[in-house]
This record gives structure tokens, sequence and C-alpha cells, in this order.
């Protein structure tokens, strides 16, 4: 199954990095400089709602035959790799997470605004986040760890469920809807991911729901670093957009490569 999480992990980014082509260039058309407003009907609008559209209808094509196959039903099983390689990067996400905090906490506090209270909160919060990525992540793939993962996937879901509040916060007053509603359907898409990456650890999983919500969360969150906002939560959305893809690609190798009906992969 390593050639099929490549395929399908690596081509959701690929598409993800289109669509962020896509988005920096309908950015650059759709503002009317006199009124600083949306222009309505817009072609690059309509054509990055097409991409986007093709693009889930094609990560769910790609998902659909692995339900022929069997899938670990318990955290870690469901993502343990058992390869140093993916402590290495749990690591680096956590860091760039932790970076993306400091970041925000600091521009919070020299940049006053009627937001600065969430940011800071925002900041705050993605240390023990970071914290927990990567620790859900490395636990994963230590051998012989049985259990563990609840409280760092429930703190990731608390803490995306109060980045959603804040990113509404943060735009609460800007007239052009097209400019943040990307950033809050990724930020909602990862907290579906987890969610239901939660259920492994739960007793509740759900595994074709788990990988899309995770792969859908990576191409609208790697479409959406084509927005215009502060680096600390760029790099938020880049830890969140990397952790997902590296999960995505670890529950797809556990995948068995017999499927149910005795075929081999």
């Amino acid at each position: 199954m390593r050639n099929k999480a490549l395929k399908i992990c690596g081509l959701t980014f690929i598409l993800g990095i289109f669509g962020a082509f896509l988005r920096w260039a309908q950015l650059g058309k759709i503002i009317d400089p006199d009124t600083l407003l949306a222009a309505p009907d817009s072609p690059w609008s309509y054509a990055l709602i097409a991409f986007l559209v093709f693009s889930i209808a094609l990560i769910a094509l790609w998902l659909r035959p692995l339900r022929r196959y069997t899938s670990p039903q318990t955290y870690p099983e469901a993502f343990a790799r058992n390869l140093p390689v993916y402590t290495i990067l749990a690591v680096i996400i956590g860091l760039v997470m932790a970076v993306g905090g400091a970041m925000t906490i600091v521009r919070s506090v020299t940049i006053k605004t009627s937001y600065s209270v969430f940011e800071l909160l925002l900041g705050v919060l993605a240390f023990p986040a970071a914290a927990s990525i990567a620790a859900f992540i490395v636990n994963a793939n230590k051998s012989g760890k049985k259990t563990g993962g609840g409280s760092s996937t429930v703190f990731i879901v608390i803490f995306l469920c109060f980045w959603l509040i804040a990113a509404y916060k943060y735009s609460a007053a800007d007239p052009v809807i097209w400019h943040f509603a990307l950033r809050l359907l990724a930020v909602s898409a990862a907290i579906l991911a987890f969610y239901y990456i939660a259920g492994f650890v739960f007793g509740k999983p759900r595994a074709q729901k788990s990988l899309f919500f995770s792969l859908l969360a990576v191409l609208l969150c790697t479409v959406s670093l084509a927005d215009s906002y502060p680096m600390g939560e760029q790099l938020l959305v880049l830890s969140v957009d990397a952790s997902l893809l590296l999960l995505s690609f670890s529950q797809v190798g556990c995948i068995s490569g017999v499927s149910e009906s005795g075929e081999s992969e």
C-alpha cells in the first residue's frame, strides 16, 4: 500500500499547489481597486469553485477502492509505521507550530486590535497543540505502544474549534467573503479530520471518513496558504497541513494489501 499512499497523498498535495496558484490569481483579479469589493460573477471565482469541486471528487474517487481492503481499527495500529523519519517529521511539525504560536503572540501584543485577545489566546494554545500533534504521531510509531492518544486528539480538536472562532472574529468586519471563506472551510475540514482520527482512539473508527476529511483539509489548507494572513497563522496552517498529510500517508500505508475477498494488492 506504500505506492498507493504515495499516489493518493502526493496527488492531493499537488492539487493543493495548483489550487493555491489559482487562488492567488483569483485574489489578484476579483477585487475592484475603487470600491475594494469583490467583483460579482468573476470567472476566476467560478474557476476556483470548479477546481475545488473537481479535486474533492477526485479524492473521493481515489479513496473508494480502499473500502475493499482491511484497515486497522485502533490507535496506534491505524497510524503505526515504526520508522524514525516519522518521529523526525513530527518533531519538525511541532516546532513549526510552536514558532507560529510565538509569532502570533508577539503580533497580538505589538499590534493592538479588537482581535488581539483572540490572537493572543490562539498563540498560547498553539504550544500545547504543537506538543499534542507531535506526541500523537511519535507515540503511534513507538515500538510496543498500545494505548494513548486520547488527550492529544481531544486538545487538538478543542484548539481547532477555538481557531475557527478566532478566524471568524478576525474577518468579521471584512465585507469581502472571498477573503476569509476558504480559511474557515480549511479549519472546519481539519476539525472533522481530527474528530474522525480521534475515533480510532475512542473505539469509534471511521477509516474512510478519516482519510477523506484529512485529505480534504490538506487540499484546503494548501490552497488557503495563498491568502493574506499574518505569518504566524500561516505557519499554524502549514503545520496542520503537514500533520494531516503525514497521518493520511501513515493510515493508507497501514491498510492491509489483502481485500476482504482475499485478493492481494
